[in-house]
C-alpha cells in the first residue's frame, strides 16, 4: 500500500473491513508508524466514549424501581379515592332520590374514572416537568 489508508483505519478499528482489505491495512500498519499512531488514537477515543456512556447510563432496573415506588402507590391511592367518591355520591343519590339506576352508577363511575385518569396524567406530566433539565430554557 503506497498511500496512507486513513479512511480504512477507522473501519479497521471497528472491525468493519472485509478480509482482503483488512489484510492490506494490517500489512501497511506493520511498516507505517504514522498510521499505527492513528489507529491507537482512534481506539483510545472509542474506549473513552464507551467509558463515558457507560458511566452516564443509569441501570434500567433503578428506573423500574423508582417507577414502581412512586406511581403504583399513587395509582392505588387514586383508585381508593375514586371508589370512596363514587360510594359517597351513590349514597347521596340514594338518600335524595330513593333509588340508584344502573345508568346513573355507570355514568358516575365513568366520570370519576376519567377525572382520576386525567389527575394521574397531570401528576406524571408535572413530575416530568419538575425533573426536566431543560425547564429553565426560554423558547
Amino acid at each position: 500500500m503506497t498511500r496512507h489508508p486513513l479512511e480504512s483505519i477507522s473501519a479497521y478499528a471497528d472491525g468493519e473491513l472485509p478480509a482482503h482489505e483488512r489484510a492490506a491495512v494490517e500489512h501497511h500498519l506493520a511498516d507505517c508508524t504514522e498510521c499505527t499512531r492513528e489507529l491507537a488514537l482512534i481506539r483510545s477515543m472509542g474506549e473513552a466514549m464507551l467509558n463515558e456512556t457507560q458511566r452516564a447510563r443509569v441501570p434500567e432496573r433503578l428506573w423500574t424501581r423508582v417507577h414502581r415506588r412512586i406511581t403504583q402507590p399513587l395509582g392505588w391511592l387514586l383508585v381508593v379515592a375514586g371508589v370512596a367518591v363514587w360510594m359517597a355520591l351513590g349514597l347521596t343519590e340514594w338518600l335524595r332520590a330513593g333509588e340508584l339506576t344502573w345508568v346513573w352508577l355507570a355514568t358516575t363511575a365513568i366520570g370519576i374514572g376519567a377525572a382520576l385518569l386525567m389527575t394521574g396524567i397531570a401528576f406524571a406530566q408535572y413530575q416530568e416537568w419538575r425533573n426536566s433539565p431543560y425547564r429553565e430554557i426560554d423558547r
